[in-house]
């Protein structure tokens, strides 16, 4: 089994936060900063692979099926995913 990529958010601005729902369950959406060039390619590489990343919150963590990372301007990527894990 693969292990998910981990971010904490500790280490980032998070901005506009969103969790809506489609027809394969909810899909949450943020923006992210400061991102290193080190990390955009580690989120890259998890959505082409398909590998999931748990964002890890202070009092839980929520696990994407990352379907979706874009670079908005330099230091900041949005990222959506389908929520696999909330706990």
């Amino acid at each position: 089994m693969v292990k998910p990529l981990e971010l904490n958010s500790a280490d980032y601005r998070i901005k506009s936060a969103s969790i809506g729902h489609s027809r394969d369950g909810e899909v949450f959406r943020c923006t992210l900063t400061p991102v290193t060039d080190e990390v955009l390619e580690a989120l890259d590489a998890a959505a082409r692979s398909k590998r999931m990343i748990r964002l890890i919150f202070p009092s839980h963590a929520l696990g994407l099926q990352c379907t979706e990372v874009v670079r908005t301007e330099p230091g900041c990527v949005q990222i959506a995913g389908r929520v696999v894990e909330a706990h």
